[in-house]
């Protein structure tokens, strides 16, 4: 629309100009009009068709130019606006430089028809387009690399999110997995407590009817507790098909298997006073171990890998580390496997260290997970 008035209006001027200035047009009067009006009527395309627009009008100026002379300011006004309009709207490079060529060529025209040929003169003819198309074409390439920044940072932002909300459903979706290995093994306690108890109570029924009583508010507190542990279950069963299946909790007797299916790279460690950890400690240890490894050799294709289970007194240390010989892999940082080994630490209120390795080349996950100490054997 405002191409198509700025196209009216330059128009309309360029004729009238003709008009007045009728005693000064050299050749046929009605194809100057003619020659005049496609040079100003390209200026309809010059944002839509911008290469096709400037040579229009390089065409329609050649046209006028084998005419004859015709002193009408519009037309060279409206080379002068086609011109930047090529540089500034021409999706390529390669188009703008045409669109320049075109204009120059039609300008050098003259030289072929004019009587007498002042080099000053062809030079400021050639010169003005050019510095127009220069500053037009420089503008248009910083408004590209302006916008092309502005986009790669929205993407960069949504790359941002979009790691956030995966980072915000892998720790929900740990949790939930926590959660139910975490009722597995809190049921099986609660319920061995229930058996023996209701043994206990049976034999002493009889005998200490007080202490039996005593045992029975403990029957009823633990079958209501198992109660509404079989009801969280079932809050935690309402998940994605995906992670309603359900796990082996795992032990850390699991682990050398699991070392052995890694392949002959992988080497298994134990230090300390091995002996039975409570089942929670030994799933999150099992777990923190599978996790590790599957991102070492995820990330360090081909490396060696160690996994060390050291027994302390007071806690279960996890550590899995390789030597960075299997090549540059997969970058490190971030991943969702690191994020369950977190929230299983933190159940613990324990110590997780992950990073590359200080004693060499390669990556290394430490985890401490508190254990009560072992109890003195009686004599």
């Amino acid at each position: 629309m405002r191409d198509g008035v700025l196209a009216l209006v330059v128009t309309v001027v360029g004729q009238v100009e003709l008009v007045l200035l009728a005693d000064e047009v050299a050749g046929s009067r009605p194809l100057q009009h003619v020659a005049f009006a496609l040079i100003t009527g390209s200026l309809v395309a010059r944002r839509a068709r911008p290469l096709g627009a400037v040579v229009a009008g390089a065409v329609g100026l050649v046209f006028q130019t084998l005419i004859g002379d015709a002193p009408a300011v519009a037309g060279f006004v409206a080379i002068l606006v086609l011109t930047y309009s090529v540089a500034q709207y021409a999706d390529g490079r390669r188009d703008a430089v045409l669109g320049l060529l075109a204009v120059l060529a039609a300008i050098e025209s003259y030289a072929f028809v004019a009587d007498e040929v002042r080099v000053a003169d062809e030079f400021a003819n050639l010169a003005i387009p050019v510095v127009v198309w220069v500053f037009a074409r420089l503008a248009r390439e910083r408004l590209d690399r302006a916008v092309a920044a502005e986009r790669e940072a929205l993407a960069a932002r949504e790359a941002v999110r979009e790691e956030e909300r995966a980072r915000v459903a892998a720790v929900a979706a740990e949790r939930r997995r926590i959660a139910r290995e975490m009722h597995d093994v809190v049921g099986h306690g609660v319920t061995l407590m229930l058996l023996h108890t209701d043994a206990v109570q049976a034999r002493l029924a009889a005998r200490d009817p007080e202490t039996a009583a005593h045992l029975d508010v403990v029957l009823t507190s633990g079958r209501t507790a198992l109660d509404d542990l079989h009801r969280l279950l079932r809050v935690l069963r309402e998940t994605p098909a995906e992670e309603s299946v359900s796990e082996d909790p795992g032990t850390l007797a699991g682990v050398a298997p699991l070392v052995e299916a890694a392949g002959p790279r992988v080497g298994l460690v134990v230090e300390g006073g091995v002996r039975p950890l409570p089942a929670a400690v030994e799933a999150s240890g099992y777990r923190i171990v599978q996790e590790a490894l599957t991102n070492a050799l995820k990330h360090a294709p081909g490396a060696q890998v160690q996994v060390i289970l050291r027994f302390a007194e007071r806690a279960l240390e996890v550590v899995v580390e390789d030597d960075g010989s299997g090549g540059p892999g997969v970058a490190r940082p971030g991943g969702h496997g690191l994020v369950g080994i977190r929230e299983r630490v933190a159940l613990f209120d324990g110590r997780v260290t992950a990073g590359t390795r200080d004693d060499g080349p390669g990556w290394r996950v430490r985890a401490e997970l508190p254990v009560p100490a072992p109890e003195p054997a009686a004599v």
